[in-house]
């Protein structure tokens, strides 16, 4: 078990390594909604691998892979990688085809739900989520929701202010996350300038 997460830690880090030296600058979606198309950087493309059918999987750093809604396969598939934890930003009430709690519990997983929606995307919202990921007992961890519009909304500031990435990569990460709205990456960027500020 050790060993398989020790795999899984070191994977990742040299995938994130790689993934740095691809970094480019970033480019917020467009007002319309379509996010530009970036190019996978190495760890985006072997957690895609890891996870085949998982939509817009990504590794932005090293112990964390994010992605849309998962199947049960990948909650197997994760608990093989050696992850700990998954962190499901969906609402209660959205349908994911099957008892995900129940079934990542079942693989001995640590399973989290912090809903995120347009209505409850707020500094406390903002402030809960960086709290679970500066947590090390959740590495190695997958942030997922339908899409991964939400996830890269809100790893923006955990990225920026508690993992040290510039502005511009913490975009780049989260459109290849799969980051689509404008309005909602505005109140994230809104977030990182307040708590800079108040440093």
């Amino acid at each position: 078990m050790r060993l398989a997460r020790r795999a899984a830690a070191l994977a990742c880090l040299v995938l994130a390594a790689a993934a740095g030296a691809t970094r480019g600058a970033a480019q917020a979606p467009p007002a319309g909604g379509a996010a530009p198309a970036v190019a996978l950087t190495p760890a985006d493309s072997a957690v895609r691998a890891a996870f085949p059918g998982l939509l817009n999987a990504s590794c932005p750093v090293e112990g964390v892979a994010t992605g849309g809604q998962l199947a049960p396969q990948h909650l197997e598939a994760l608990r093989a990688a050696g992850y700990r934890s998954v962190l499901d930003l969906r609402a209660p009430g959205e349908d994911r085809g099957y008892d995900e709690k129940r079934l990542a519990r079942a693989a001995k997983l640590r399973y989290v739900n912090i809903p995120v929606t347009a209505r409850t995307l707020d500094d406390r919202t903002f402030d809960r989520v960086r709290a679970f990921m500066r947590d090390p007992r959740h590495a190695p961890v997958m942030v997922h929701c339908r899409t991964g519009n939400r996830v890269g909304v809100v790893l923006v500031p955990w990225l920026v202010l508690d993992r040290g990435l510039s502005r511009d990569e913490a975009v780049a990460a989260a459109v290849r996350m799969g980051l689509e709205s404008k309005p909602l990456l505005d109140r994230a960027l809104d977030y990182v300038a307040r708590r800079s500020a108040a440093r």
